[in-house]
C-alpha cells in the first residue's frame, strides 16, 4: 500500500509523493492529523541541518488518530500526540536520566521517518493521549511547548526573564516563563508581526533589538535578568544575552548556530554567568507540556497561524524562508 508524504529530495526541493505505508509491526499506527513546521524543518529544507539529510520525509511536531494498535494501552480511535525521540534506555546517558542525549537516539528524519505523511508508526511509550476537547492542532503544539518548558527550567518564581527571538519557540518560552512564576518577561524580535503578536499575549515588554539595552534595564529592575533565553540564531544574540544577564544569572542557548561565533566572554568571568545549552526535552518535560496543553493552562490556539493541506507544504516552506508573517503553520496530511 502507498500513502502520500512530503519528501525533501534535495535542498529546497520538496515533493508530495507516494511512498510505502509504514510497517507498524507491534507499534501503533497513526493517521496524522496535524504536523507543525519549525525552524529545524527549514534548516533541513535549506540543506543546513547537521543530521537530517535528503532524501527525507520532513516533520516532527505531530498529533494523530490511532488506526491500528499492537499496544494494549491504545485503541483504534484514540487521539494522541507523539514525543518524537526514540531513546535506547540502555546507554550510560539514558541510565543517568538523560534519554534526550541518548547515544543511539532516533528522531523523525534520522533513523525514523518524518511525520509529514498520511500515516506514521510509533511505539506506545512515546504517545501521549489528548483530552477530549483538545484539537489535533493543539496536540501538535505539545512538542514545541516541551522545548520551551525545558529551556526555561532555570526560571524561578519572582525571576526577571528575557527572551531573544520572538518566533514560535521564543513566544512559547515567554508564556511558559510566566507559568513558572516569572515576575517580568521581556522579548526582543526584529519582526513587527512577532512583536505585535507577543504584545497581544500580555508579555510585559516587547522590543526591537535596537531598544533592548535601554528597555532591559527598566524591565529587569536595574541589575539584569535572572535568566536570558536565546531563541534566535543571529550571531549577535549571545553577546546581547551576556550583557543583559545579571551577576550569577543564567543564559540558555536554544538554537543551532549556522557558523562559529566570536564573542567577548569577559562578562561570563566578571559576572560569573552560567551558559547552559538546551536540546529538545526529556519524557518528563514532554509530560509537563502535555498537561499544560491538555488542560489549557497554556492556551496554544493563538500561536497557530494556519493549518493547510499536505500539498501546500512546499509553498509553506518557501514562504517561511521568505520571511512570511506567521508564528506556527501546521499541515493536516488528510487534506
Amino acid at each position: 500500500m502507498l500513502m502520500r508524504a512530503a519528501v525533501l529530495e534535495a535542498p529546497r526541493q520538496v515533493s508530495v509523493n507516494e511512498v510505502p505505508d509504514p510497517d507498524a509491526g507491534g507499534d501503533v499506527l497513526l493517521r496524522m492529523r496535524a504536523v507543525g513546521l519549525c525552524g529545524s524543518d527549514l534548516h533541513t529544507w535549506l540543506g543546513h541541518h547537521p543530521f537530517r539529510k535528503p532524501p527525507v520525509v520532513l516533520g516532527h511536531e505531530g498529533a494523530g488518530e490511532v488506526v491500528a494498535s499492537g499496544d494494549s494501552r491504545f485503541s483504534v480511535g484514540d487521539r494522541v500526540a507523539v514525543l518524537p525521540a526514540l531513546s535506547c534506555w540502555e546507554c550510560t546517558r539514558c541510565e543517568a536520566g538523560n534519554p534526550h542525549l541518548c547515544v543511539h537516539k532516533r528522531v523523525p528524519g534520522s533513523g525514523w521517518p518524518g511525520m509529514l505523511s498520511e500515516y506514521f508508526a510509533a511505539p506506545g511509550r512515546v504517545l501521549v493521549p489528548l483530552s477530549d476537547d483538545i484539537g489535533y492542532d493543539e496536540g501538535a503544539m505539545i512538542e514545541p511547548v516541551a522545548v520551551a518548558w525545558r529551556s526555561t527550567s532555570a526560571v524561578r518564581a519572582g525571576d526577571a526573564v528575557a527572551v531573544l527571538g520572538g518566533g514560535a519557540i521564543g513566544a512559547l518560552a515567554a508564556a511558559v516563563s510566566r507559568q513558572r512564576g516569572a515576575r517580568a518577561v521581556l522579548v526582543s524580535d526584529i519582526k513587527q508581526h512577532n512583536r505585535d503578536f507577543l504584545a497581544l499575549q500580555g508579555v510585559d515588554a516587547v522590543v526591537d533589538p535596537a531598544e533592548l539595552e535601554a528597555v532591559g534595564v527598566a524591565v529587569s529592575g536595574g541589575d539584569g535578568f535572572d535568566v536570558v533565553v536565546v531563541a534566535s540564531g543571529h550571531p549577535s544574540c549571545l553577546a546581547e544575552a551576556l550583557a543583559l544577564c545579571r551577576p550569577r544569572g543564567q543564559v540558555v542557548l536554544l538554537p543551532m548556530f549556522g557558523a562559529a561565533l566570536t564573542v567577548d566572554l569577559n562578562p561570563v568571568v566578571l559576572k560569573e554567568v552560567t551558559i547552559q545549552g538546551s536540546t529538545i526535552y526529556t519524557p518528563a518535560d514532554f509530560a509537563a507540556a502535555a498537561r499544560l496543553v491538555n488542560h489549557r493552562v497554556l492556551d496554544v490556539r493563538p500561536y497557530i497561524t494556519s493549518v493547510v493541506g499536505l500539498g501546500e507544504a512546499p509553498d509553506v516552506l518557501e514562504a517561511i524562508d521568505a520571511g512570511s508573517d506567521h508564528i506556527k503553520t501546521q499541515i493536516d496530511p488528510t487534506r
